[in-house]
C-alpha cells in the first residue's frame, strides 16, 4: 500500500508538505500541490481513514442497533435516522441484535473502542446497569423509555397509545378484551403490557390468561395466534394487538374461518403501516420516522457538546376503520 513516504519521493517534496495537501493547507505553493496531486493520482493513493479518524478523534459514524432489520417498525425508524444522518454528514453503521444480550454487547464496543461517534437503541434488552456502564464511554440514545439515568430517550407514549385502542373498544361495548404484542422484555413490551393491565384493572374488564400473546411479529404469527383463539371455548370479543401485521394475520385467519369481523372479533392494530388501509384495520398511527429523525438529531447535539432534554415524547393518534 502507497504511503506518504512514498508520495514525497515521487513528488520530490518533504512529507509534511505531502500532509499539508492531504489535509487542504492553505500554504502550500500551487506547483508543489500540483506535484503532490499528479504522485497521488500516478501512485492511486487511498488513506487510510481509520488512522485518520483516529488522528481527528472522531469516525463521522453513528451506530444503530434494532433487534429486527426486516421488521417493518425498524425499517421505518432506520429510514428516519438515515434522513437525519444524511443532514448532519453522518454514515450509518446498523446492528441486528436478535434480542441476545450478547450480541448487544458486542456492539457497545463499537462505542468503547471508539469506532463509532455515539448509538441509538431502536430497542434493546440490556437491563439499566449495562447501559449506564456503556455511557461511560460515549452518547448514547434510546428510543424507547430507559431506566438508566445516564442515557437520554425519545419515544412514543405507548401506554397513552394503549388506552386510545382500549377506550375505543370500551365505548363499542367491549369487556372481554385480549393482548398481543412482540418482545415482552423490551422497553416497549414491558410498558405496553404493563399499560394493558392496569387499565383492565382499572375498569374491571374480564381476563383469561389464554387471551395473551407475545413474541408475535408478523403476518403468520398473527394466523397462529387466530387459531389460538378460536380454538378456545371461551374467547376475547375483541383484541389489541402491537404490530399492524400480525393484525392483518389475525383478520386473515378470522375471514378464512368465517368468523365476522368486527361482529364476532374486534381487532385494533399499532403503527398505522401500509398494510393496515389494505385489511380496513382500526390502528394506532405513530410518528416512526419521526422518531428516528429526532433520535438522531439529539444524539448529534450530545456529540458536539449540546445539552438535550433528558426524556422526549411523541405523540401517538387513534385511526378508526372497519376492523371496529
Amino acid at each position: 500500500m502507497t504511503n506518504i513516504f512514498e508520495i514525497a519521493q515521487k513528488a520530490k517534496v518533504s512529507r509534511t508538505t505531502v500532509s499539508r495537501v492531504l489535509n487542504n493547507h492553505p500554504y502550500v505553493k500551487a506547483d508543489k500541490r500540483d506535484a503532490v496531486l499528479q504522485a497521488i493520482k500516478e501512485l492511486h493513493y487511498v488513506p487510510n481513514f481509520n488512522a485518520v479518524h483516529l488522528s481527528k478523534g472522531k469516525t463521522n459514524i453513528i451506530g444503530v442497533m434494532v433487534p429486527k432489520i426486516d421488521h417493518p417498525f425498524f425499517s421505518q425508524l432506520i429510514a428516519g435516522i438515515g434522513d437525519a444522518c444524511n443532514r448532519h454528514g453522518y454514515s450509518l453503521l446498523l446492528h441486528q441484535s436478535n434480542n441476545d444480550s450478547n450480541q448487544e454487547l458486542e456492539f457497545f464496543n463499537k462505542l468503547k473502542y471508539k469506532l463509532v461517534d455515539g448509538l441509538i437503541l431502536g430497542s434493546t434488552i440490556s437491563p439499566p446497569h449495562v447501559l449506564d456502564e456503556m455511557a461511560i464511554y460515549g452518547k448514547i440514545i434510546s428510543c424507547e423509555v430507559s431506566e438508566s439515568k445516564s442515557i437520554a430517550s425519545v419515544f412514543i407514549d405507548h401506554e397513552s397509545g394503549l388506552q386510545l385502542a382500549l377506550d375505543h373498544l370500551r365505548e363499542q361495548g367491549h369487556q372481554h378484551i385480549g393482548l398481543c404484542i412482540g418482545n415482552a422484555k423490551s422497553g416497549v413490551g414491558i410498558n405496553r403490557k404493563q399499560s394493558f393491565f392496569n387499565y383492565q384493572q382499572k375498569y374491571q374488564l374480564r381476563w383469561h390468561a389464554d387471551w395473551y400473546f407475545d413474541g408475535k411479529y408478523t403476518i403468520e404469527d398473527g394466523i397462529q395466534v387466530a387459531r389460538q383463539l378460536f380454538s378456545l371455548p371461551d374467547r376475547p370479543t375483541a383484541m389489541v394487538v402491537g404490530s399492524d401485521y400480525v393484525a392483518a394475520g389475525i383478520i386473515y385467519e378470522a375471514r378464512k374461518q368465517g368468523v365476522r369481523v368486527p361482529d364476532s372479533l374486534a381487532v385494533t392494530g399499532f403503527d398505522n403501516q401500509p398494510i393496515s388501509k389494505v385489511v380496513e384495520l382500526s390502528t394506532i398511527h405513530q410518528p416512526i420516522k419521526e422518531l428516528g429523525n429526532t433520535a438522531a438529531d439529539l444524539l448529534y447535539n450530545l456529540i458536539h457538546s449540546h445539552d438535550v432534554p433528558s426524556t422526549n415524547k411523541l405523540n401517538l393518534s387513534f385511526i378508526k376503520r372497519n376492523s371496529t
